[in-house]
């Protein structure tokens, strides 16, 4: 299922015209990555491994601010298998251009190696923003 949201969801950069911004805000572009925390060896990240992973991975790249949240979530493995597993989805905006998605794709390849993940879902799409 997630996979076919993020499908729409890319299908949409490539076809949506962009608009202009309205007056008083700026295009950036959005990150959503979506951390599952069932680990391969069939523990969980724990909190406080999740906000060592934060601070010492995450927070260095984006210190200008993000959003956290937790849930539950489900997806398909390579097998076929439906997983359940608590879920963190960390949200992300910055200015556009290659530096933000180059510490996006460290951020995912750091999750997938430190906690043995198959992988990260990754959506990028763009908003206009203003911090008023």
């Amino acid at each position: 299922m997630l996979l076919g949201v993020a499908a729409v969801a890319l299908t949409g950069c490539y076809w949506e015209e962009e608009k202009a911004c309205p007056e008083g805000t700026d295009r950036w572009t959005e990150y959503q990555l979506f951390f599952g925390l069932s680990q391969g060896n069939g523990g969980s990240v724990s909190e406080e491994e999740w906000r060592a992973f934060l601070a010492d991975t995450v927070t260095p790249r984006f210190p200008d601010g993000l959003t956290v949240i937790s849930g539950n979530g489900q997806w398909r493995d390579s097998s076929g298998e439906i997983l359940r597993e608590g879920s963190k989805l960390l949200i992300v905006y910055a200015p556009p251009g290659d530096e933000g998605r180059r510490a996006i794709d460290e951020i995912s390849e750091e999750y997938e190696r430190r906690f043995d993940q198959e992988s990260v879902l990754r959506v990028i799409g763009s908003a206009c923003v203003s911090f008023s």
